[in-house]
């Protein structure tokens, strides 16, 4: 029996310096597709050169561009990657593994959890919750993704076991690159959390713009034990508080954009109905 075919999906937005190492990773694959959000540097072309299928699609929020990418791939078993991702010797090795066994067996499971390693400023870290199993393999037509604008997550219908091996991840080159994806994810989870009822005025202002940072610097440093990280752990769980309390600044700003225009259209109507 053949081996079972797996299937890589990936999206990008200018990752032509990260995009080699991950998909040099899964060369193994027997198909990869990359959706991309309109890269300005040579994303694609990396993508192409190395055997991908390259589609173009603008991004309206991470869940729903990740499953747009899902379905389009037609393996057995879907992969899900991010551009600056890529999977460790062992977890190549276990993977290959997994797709010798037979579909059928009673050993596999519909979807896997893995351990994704993030690396900050040069250090592979292991506190700080930055060393948390996530789901990323899953059998096809078994799993999706949910709709959340950000920080999107897999569901699975069956039931979920661990593959052994470390998903490496170095999520930002430096701090300059931190603060640019702080800013770019803040828009989107300000939108998220303003969608989902999260209200920043009045009294509760002072919750979420004082003390939702201060839990979060508390709970990355101390909790999750970043201070065992040294000064990586310490910048870390700073970075962590700044972009609570930004995307909570996000959230008013929205709120008061939204409070504005509702006050223009009442006094518009008012206007219109006493024949100004």
């Amino acid at each position: 029996m053949p081996p079972a075919r797996l299937s890589v999906v990936i999206i990008t937005l200018d990752e032509e310096s990260a995009l080699p190492r991950c998909l040099q990773s899964v060369d193994f694959a027997d198909q990869v597709v990359v959706v991309d959000s309109g890269s300005q540097d040579a994303t694609c072309q990396v993508a192409r050169e190395h055997g991908a299928r390259v589609l173009t699609r603008p991004m309206r929020g991470f869940g729903e561009q990740k499953q747009f990418a899902v379905d389009q791939a037609d393996g057995d078993w879907i992969l899900s990657l991010d551009a600056d991702e890529w999977l460790s010797e062992p977890l190549q090795q276990n993977l290959r593994q997994l797709l010798e066994m037979p579909l059928d067996s009673r050993e596999l499971q519909d979807g896997y959890l893995i351990w994704r390693r993030n690396i900050y400023l040069g250090r592979p870290m292991r506190f700080c919750g930055w060393y948390q199993p996530i789901v990323r393999l899953f059998r096809s037509g078994q799993g999706r993704f949910n709709d959340k604008l950000v920080h999107e997550e897999i569901e699975v219908q069956g039931k979920v076991g661990t593959l052994p091996g470390d998903l490496m991840h170095n999520p930002y080159r430096d701090l300059s690159h931190h603060l640019e994806k702080i800013r770019r994810y803040m828009v989107l989870d300000a939108r998220e959390l303003h969608r989902r009822g999260r209200r920043v005025r009045g009294w509760q202002a002072p919750i979420h713009l004082l003390g939702r940072p201060a839990y979060k610097l508390a709970e990355k440093y101390l909790v999750q034990q970043g201070i065992r990280e040294g000064m990586h752990g310490f910048v870390l769980s700073v970075m962590a508080a700044l972009g609570v309390f930004l995307i909570h600044a996000e959230c008013w700003r929205l709120e008061a954009e939204g409070e504005l225009r509702a006050k223009t259209q009442k006094r518009k109507a008012v206007k219109e109905q006493k024949g100004f």
